[in-house]
């Protein structure tokens, strides 16, 4: 008999009654494994997993064995179906973890991934040559070392500044809709004033080709009026925000400002502007855009499930409506 197998085999049923009546003649595992013509691990291996609250019996073993290797089967088990859905949602550049979100909310429980799986899935298709990888929303992505900054940056600038220590604690819990978080993305000869909704992630967004404190506030109460709850805005401490007074009594929103360079007071609106920044990098030339594809990349956005929202997307979340998009 061989001592040790080059490649791992699963024990059959015959070794099982052959394991159990070697037991009971009282031979150690090691000798088992040499009259089974198997590991010893395997012998220990087997008699630790398949082991019953009464001890180790053959057909008890087996049928353990078995519905372990069904279930193995079912994991691993590939379906063009959420393949193509990994693809196509990449295309979109959505994340692996806002698929999967996605598929808990439109699959069966078969075609439901783990984000962990879909990147699995994106590994091995970059190890057969393909470039899945290359469609990740962070892929090549480089991040700023940092530096020293002005701690009360902006805030001389800003007439009546309130600040966003000042809101009313319901904005921080994110229990209703309303409460905004606004931004400027700067680009090539054009920028983007932009705004949150802090609660479903619904995005605005409008071009200014001035930087202007005017032109700036023109954009934000456009954009307000369009929406059917401004109850508070927080901004950043750029100067451009200084008209706030203006846009305050045009809408009925109260303004306030986050702390010089605490940019988590506004994460919601820095994570939003990331996500702008993979369609308009910061050397792209917003000028160059027609405002219809700026309301189209928005739109893409406000249809990008989140994990965060439990696979739902902002425009689901801010409209309550729900639609169908991997289905």
């Amino acid at each position: 008999m061989n001592n040790h197998n080059k490649h791992y085999r699963q024990l059959s049923q015959q070794q099982r009654y052959q394991i159990y009546g070697l037991r009971k003649a009282g031979m150690s595992q090691k000798a088992i494994a040499q009259e089974a013509g198997v590991s010893s691990s395997t012998i220990s291996r087997e008699l630790k997993r398949n082991r019953t609250e009464k001890g180790y019996d053959p057909q008890g073993a087996q049928v353990l064995s078995d519905n372990r290797r069904r279930s193995a089967d079912k994991a691993d088990k590939r379906d063009p179906e959420t393949d193509t859905i990994i693809r196509e949602s990449l295309a979109l550049g959505w994340s692996p973890a806002a698929i999967s979100s996605r598929m808990g909310i439109e699959c069966s429980g078969a075609n439901r991934l783990s984000h962990t799986t879909i990147y699995r899935r994106i590994s091995e298709d970059r190890q057969q040559g393909g470039l899945l990888h290359t469609r990740l929303p962070r892929y090549g992505k480089k991040r700023w070392k940092g530096g020293k900054r002005y701690r009360k940056a902006g805030v001389a600038a800003i007439p009546n500044r309130v600040d966003s220590s000042s809101r009313p604690e319901v904005v921080d819990q994110r229990s209703r809709l309303g409460d905004w978080e606004g931004d400027l993305v700067h680009g090539v000869n054009a920028s983007l004033v932009t705004l949150v909704d802090r609660t479903s992630r619904f995005t605005l967004a409008q071009r200014v080709l001035r930087k202007s404190k005017e032109a700036v506030a023109d954009a934000l109460i456009c954009m307000l009026g369009k929406v059917h709850s401004a109850l508070t805005v927080t901004l950043d401490n750029g100067g451009e925000f200084a008209d706030h007074d203006r846009v305050s009594k045009e809408t009925g929103a109260d303004m306030y400002f986050a702390k010089p360079y605490a940019s988590w007071q506004r994460g919601t609106n820095e994570n939003t502007n990331g996500r702008l920044r993979r369609l308009w990098p910061k050397r792209f030339d917003l000028a160059t855009l027609a405002d219809e594809d700026i309301q189209d990349g928005v739109f893409i956005l406000n249809l990008t499930p989140r994990k965060v929202l439990d696979g739902l997307t902002p425009l689901e979340a801010f409209t309550g409506q729900r639609v169908a998009l991997i289905t």
